[in-house]
């Protein structure tokens, strides 16, 4: 594997994160992979350091876990955590939206019509790395004109729990497609200023995920009675 050096100006925990976490959520680093730190050092060209501090972020945002006798290892990806993490994201999201209603003004309207709009042309162009970031902008962007820092907050780090799960529900363009148009309904509800139907079609929007997540957890096989690979 080859990647762009780091920045002269990051911090190298900063470059170890980020290119752990990429590969974490690409797949490169599959769940249940117990982690080798002299490996993972030296392909990333950092010291030990570094490289835990990095793992040590990951850890709080739930993408790994230090095992006693298995060292790091990359979290699963199970319906368990999976129905957990959104549950969370359904009580957040709606309340975010239901209050973003009332507050947002026309032109924070625009922006999240600008973002939907953004999206719809990255999927045109079969671009579903952009639309994914895009995805995350929308949501961002609505639920920030709640102006509820700390729920935001919350809810931030609950999606960052679900960035396997929105990769992996979001990796496939006619899921995408269905996702745009239901956010092109919480847009019409927002621009009519009609907070029970932003909550509700935000509501749907969260729930569908789960439903279609969960039917692609069950039909995976079961591995876990297998030993993690070791890397």
């Amino acid at each position: 594997m080859t990647d762009p050096l780091p920045a002269v100006s990051w911090r190298k925990q900063d470059w170890a994160y980020l290119r752990l976490r990429g590969w974490i959520l690409s797949g490169h680093l599959a769940p249940r992979q117990r982690l080798d730190q002299e490996g993972l050092a030296k392909e990333l060209g950092i010291s030990r350091i570094p490289l835990r501090q990095a793992l040590a972020r990951l850890a709080a945002e739930g993408l790994v876990v230090d095992r006693p006798h298995q060292r790091w290892v990359v979290t699963e990806i199970s319906l368990p955590n999976l129905r957990d993490v959104y549950s969370g994201r359904e009580a957040m999201e709606v309340m975010l939206a239901e209050q973003a209603t009332a507050k947002v003004d026309a032109d924070q309207v625009e922006v999240i019509g600008s973002i939907l709009e953004e999206q719809r042309s990255a999927l045109a162009r079969g671009d579903l790395d952009g639309a994914r970031a895009l995805d995350r902008r929308f949501h961002h962007a609505l639920y920030q004109c709640a102006e509820m820092p700390r729920s935001l907050e919350v809810l931030d780090t609950l999606r960052t729990h679900s960035d396997r799960y929105i990769l992996m529900f979001l990796s496939d363009p006619d899921r995408a497609k269905a996702a745009l148009l239901e956010h092109e309904a919480i847009v019409t509800a927002l621009r009519a200023a009609d907070p029970d139907a932003v909550s509700e079609a935000t509501r749907g929007h969260v729930r569908r995920g789960l439903v279609d997540l969960t039917g692609l957890l069950a039909a995976k096989p079961s591995n876990s009675t297998d030993e993690p690979p070791s890397r």
